[in-house]
């Protein structure tokens, strides 16, 4: 693996690390910890990621090569995720089934989904059993990403960049629709 790469890799991970020592060495200030930051920087990440979808000067290409077997991947991806993450409440006793595919749902999207876990789940469970779960599910797509850039450079030699395009964004459409079912 070249330095570049690795860097890449290890990216993610660094800011993850660097936030938790922060965090316990300064603590949080009041108006970063209520959630208002965060979402407000959230919404502009998914922005971004749509103004530079958008932008692609073959994004009207993507578009029509979408048909019901090109969303047969996505759905199946969802499908196969759910119900592997719903067994996890067999192999975790104690743990609600709908928690485990809320953790489940976030495909990769760690800030996406742990911040809808978090927003979700506060009024219902409280403060310290979202964060517990939301902090789960981003390890959990941490990890998952982790595993997805470390695969990148075998799926970009198949040639299925438009699938992967459509992959990734009908996944991202569909982490705000599970989570509100299941939390």
């Amino acid at each position: 693996m070249k330095l570049m790469e690795m860097v890449g890799v290890l990216f993610l991970p660094s800011l993850f690390v660097a936030g938790m020592a922060t965090g316990i060495l300064c603590g949080v200030p009041g108006w970063m910890s209520e959630g208002g930051v965060s979402t407000v920087l959230l919404g502009l990440l998914v922005f971004q990621v749509g103004m530079g979808l958008g932008s692609r000067g073959d994004f009207s290409d993507i578009v029509r090569t979408v048909s019901f077997r090109t969303l047969l991947l996505p759905g199946f991806t969802v499908a196969g995720t759910v119900a592997a993450s719903a067994m996890g409440c067999v192999l975790l006793p104690g743990v609600d089934m709908a928690d485990c595919m809320a953790v489940g749902s976030g495909f990769g999207y760690y800030s996406l989904s742990s911040m809808l876990i978090l927003q979700f789940k506060t009024p219902v469970e409280g403060v310290d059993a979202a964060t517990l779960l939301a902090s789960t599910a981003l390890l959990a797509n941490i990890i998952r990403e982790l595993a997805a850039l470390m695969l990148c450079a075998y799926v970009s030699r198949s040639g299925r960049g438009v699938m992967a395009i459509i992959h990734g964004v009908a996944l991202e459409v569909s982490v705000p629709l599970l989570l509100m079912i299941f939390c």
